[in-house]
């Protein structure tokens, strides 16, 4: 789980630094005002497609973690109710 934890962290990590190094490339390049709107609005709906990717496989991959949890569980109840019964 730390494993999961630590991934999703880098993840952010890498997002977040990828936002501020984009956004202060474009503030900082020679290029007229008209361009550099243009510029920020075609980086801002990268990022929002960015964050949605990586909104879906969080999603998806916590439910298969959910689902995972769910056999496990089901699995040790099982072996429960046979140690009872006996």
């Amino acid at each position: 789980m730390k494993d999961n934890e630590k991934l999703g962290s880098f993840l952010i990590g890498v997002f977040i630094g990828g936002l501020i190094g984009s956004v202060a490339a474009l503030l900082f390049a020679p290029i007229s005002g008209k361009q550099l709107r243009r510029k920020i609005k075609d980086k801002t709906e990268e990022i929002v497609e960015d964050a949605e990717e990586l909104y879906h496989t969080g999603k998806e991959k916590a439910e298969e973690l959910y689902n995972e949890g769910r056999k496990k569980a089901a699995s040790i109840a099982q072996d429960v109710k046979k140690i009872v019964s006996n």
